[in-house]
């Protein structure tokens, strides 16, 4: 009986809540659906103040007068003195200060006055004591090793220590400031003879007009290391060449040097300004509150022969520190050893009072060793330290130039003058391009091995490559999937078999026949069990466990797939092997999704091959052919590009981060196209579709003629949707759109950009075009000009 009276109430319980959800959807359907963006204004408001948009420059006036009187570093020479600063290197731009001790530098800005320490500055502010000799200690030197004792490094024993910490330095006082002392150097005052010498001692030498070297050594440790400086123009270089870098203590295995963690870091919420983070297409993180957190990623992402992990994807070897947007800035750029570099940044929080971003030089990694096939292991460092040299390039920035604007665009202008970007946008006839992916056919089991899925014959490319071109889109760039008879998805590299030559030949001239370009689609260095050309002794690379580097990939479907990282020699052979073929075919280039952005170390017959090894047979790869289209490549092969592909359209969206921005846009526009990810899945809309204005992003799209479903399956079956009669109207349309803010830019740099107000934003280039975007659903005003809502608007000089 009491059984069933529970279920006889619950099913009225349910009976209550679906008749109350209907008669809301009753009242909702009666409503006025247009007045309902204008009852909640306040979505909009928030997710235009999210970390999803770039967000405006204001700053509390009471905040920028503290910031200006009482935050901005006012030493002079007698405090410098004191501290033990001696001037070594000036020129016209900066003068650079070196206390040798601690490996400290202070830099003055002569162009602004402005003085930059690698010690965090206002310590002990408001009484605040900073008796954590070991925090202090760490703060206040500008030189930290990473190691571990030879005999037994894991993740949870390696130390990283300071100089200042090694040679177990005390200070005069704890560290507090009470309010109304006039002696803000106190803090960084140590006690007479605790530095003790017998543990750590550098010495200047080989002093010159615009150089100088440091020679390190870490006694009681058995580090050496020389370390030398050089001023050019408004920054100065840091390098420690590999083979200065001497172990003499069998006990200590040295793993890291980090330079300068503190530079420009910036206590509590004093200083406005914000971090500048290469992830993805660029992010911020403003220095106004507490984030509590620490952020850690390599250069050019994970590295799969160590078995690391990352999220963040750091496709360029920079960062940087604004203080007040149009006052001063620095940015740092790793120029050589960046391969093996790791951006590390600490935000304010429980475990500090700064905020604070630096690299790390990794000398050697820990890595694991599996003992069994259940994949037990121990951790271990190789005895064989790293064969990069590392150097690190501090640019300091002015006025107008102190915002991440003017980060990218001097980026930019250094990598124009080292020939590795140049004005090599594509252009016909004005007008931007448009990027299309067509999909062949794909294989699918059948009774006896597979069959092929026709999906798009080259007759059929060419018939709708000339319906985008009769409805004006006469600058185009093709690529071609699935043209090998091997098939397409999981089967790279393929063999040279082409489905009817003869008719892709045709295509091939018709396409470059109009000056446009067309690329076959080839992967060189994944690959999959799948493929008929690896062979998996042969060409399968070792991991730093000596284990083959074969992962297993389940699909949603719960079918899984052994994939495989080759060799890079084995994937330079087949490349080269293909090279006359294609050469004949009168192609433009190859187009790949891993060349470009995926590096990793391997391990061969007891020697470790680290990333740079990779880097030089993929260089080679690349010289091969005259262009190509790579998918988020990083900075490393910008010189082969002909244009950049999947643009990411966010970052890692981490809950510190406070902006998005257009970082690598701005690097590049001007000197490459570039284009969005497949427009087929957008998701965000007409959000989408704006930041492409703002952002300078080209379409592209992926299409087959056949009905999708009719390689449902196939493992192309990835690509959900891409019917072209679906999709060709809406593509001219959103060309067309696109084309009329986008052509009168073509070939121009980013100049500036602005947040005007919470979702208008305002982008100027060189030569003097104005773009106005407004992502909100309201006409805007600015500057005498009327924003349409969820539109833009181009002012020609």
């Amino acid at each position: 009986m009491a059984k069933w009276i529970k279920r006889m109430l619950v099913m009225v319980f349910f009976t209550m809540v679906i008749t109350t959800t209907l008669y809301g959807f009753e009242r909702m359907a009666e409503a006025d659906i247009d007045n309902v963006p204008g009852n909640y204004p306040y979505v909009e408001t928030l997710m235009l103040e999210s970390s999803r948009y770039t967000q405006p420059d204001d700053v509390d006036p009471a905040v920028m007068s503290d910031y200006e009187t009482l935050f901005t570093l006012a030493y002079d020479e007698l405090d410098l003195e004191t501290l033990g600063f001696v001037k070594m290197l000036e020129n016209d731009d900066i003068e650079l200060y070196f206390e040798v001790d601690s490996f400290s530098v202070m830099v003055r800005n002569k162009t602004t006055g402005y003085l930059w320490s690698s010690r965090p500055e206002f310590q002990g502010i408001s009484g605040n004591r900073e008796d954590n000799t070991s925090n202090r200690n760490l703060m206040n030197s500008g030189l930290w090793v990473t190691y571990g004792r030879s005999a037994k490094i894991t993740s949870s024993t390696i130390q990283t220590e300071s100089l200042y910490t090694i040679a177990d330095v005390s200070y005069q006082t704890n560290g507090a400031i009470m309010e109304g002392q006039e002696d803000p150097l106190s803090p960084f005052l140590i006690e007479e003879d605790s530095y003790q010498t017998n543990r750590v001692e550098n010495t200047i030498v080989n002093a010159r007009e615009t150089a100088f070297d440091v020679q390190v050594n870490i006694k009681s440790l058995g580090f050496q290391m020389t370390v030398s400086f050089a001023l050019d123009g408004a920054s100065f270089d840091a390098a420690i060449q590999n083979q200065s870098i001497i172990e003499t203590n069998e006990t200590y295995t040295l793993l890291s040097v980090s330079l300068f963690p503190y530079l420009g870091a910036a206590r509590e919420d004093k200083i406005p300004g914000y971090a500048v983070i290469p992830d993805g297409v660029g992010a911020l993180v403003r220095l106004d509150r507490a984030h509590n957190a620490l952020f850690q990623a390599r250069f050019y992402g994970a590295d799969a022969g160590y078995n690391s992990t990352t999220l963040p994807e750091l496709s360029v070897p920079i960062f940087g520190l604004v203080h007040r947007v149009g006052g001063n800035a620095f940015y740092a750029e790793v120029t050589e050893g960046s391969e093996n570099t790791q951006l590390i940044a600490q935000f304010w929080g429980d475990n500090s009072r700064y905020h604070r971003i630096h690299s790390r030089f990794s000398v050697r990694q820990i890595f694991r060793t599996i003992i069994n096939k259940a994949g037990d292991g121990n951790d271990a460092v190789s005895e064989q330290m790293t064969t990069s040299d590392y150097r690190i390039n501090y640019r300091f920035m002015s006025n107008d130039e102190a915002s991440y604007v003017g980060i990218a665009a001097d980026y930019r202008d250094h990598l124009i003058a080292r020939n590795v970007l140049s004005q090599r946008e594509k252009v016909v006839d004005g007008s931007i391009p448009l990027h299309t992916s067509y999909i062949t056919g794909d294989q699918e089991p059948a009774f006896i091995g597979t069959s092929h899925v026709e999906m798009t014959t080259p007759s059929e490319m060419l018939d709708r490559y000339q319906s985008f071109k009769d409805a004006g889109i006469t600058n185009q760039q093709v690529t071609v999937y699935g043209w090998s008879k091997d098939g397409f998805v999981y089967r790279a590299p393929y063999r040279t078999r082409i489905h009817d030559e003869r008719d892709f030949k045709t295509l091939f001239e018709t396409i470059t026949g109009d000056q446009n370009t067309v690329y076959l689609e080839n992967e060189y260095l994944i690959s999959t069990e799948l493929s008929t050309r690896v062979s998996y002794n042969r060409d399968v690379a070792r991991n730093l466990s000596r284990l083959k580097m074969s992962y297993t990939r389940r699909d949603l479907n719960g079918n899984t797939m052994d994939i495989y990282y080759l060799i890079p020699e084995s994937s330079y052979r087949m490349a080269k092997d293909d090279q006359s073929f294609f050469e004949d075919l009168g192609i433009t280039g190859l187009q790949s999704g891993n060349l470009g952005h995926t590096l990793f170390s391997t391990y061969d017959d007891g020697v470790i091959y680290e990333r740079s090894q990779g880097i030089r047979y993929y260089d080679d790869i690349l010289s091969l052919y005259d262009g190509w289209l790579l998918s988020r490549p990083n900075s490393l092969v910008y010189q082969h590009l002909n244009g950049y592909l999947d643009m990411p359209i966010t970052n890692s969206q981490f809950d510190y981060y406070t902006d998005l921005i257009p970082l690598i846009p701005i690097i590049l526009k001007g000197s490459l196209s570039y284009y969005t990810p497949y427009l087929n899945f957008n998701a965000l809309g007409d959000d989408r579709l704006l930041m492409m204005v703002d952002f300078g992003i080209n379409p592209s799209y992926v299409l087959t003629e056949e009905p999708t479903y009719e390689m449902r399956y196939t493992n192309a079956s990835m690509f959900f949707t891409t019917e072209a009669n679906l999709y060709q109207e809406s593509i001219i349309g959103t060309y067309d759109w696109l084309n009329t803010a986008l052509s009168p830019v073509i070939n121009a740099k980013i100049e500036a950009r602005e947040i005007l107000q919470i979702g208008l934003s305002k982008v100027t280039y060189d030569n003097g075009v104005v773009i106005y975007v407004n992502y909100t659903n309201n006409d805007l005003i600015k500057d005498g000009i009327t924003i349409e809502a969820r539109g833009y608007e181009v002012i020609m000089p």
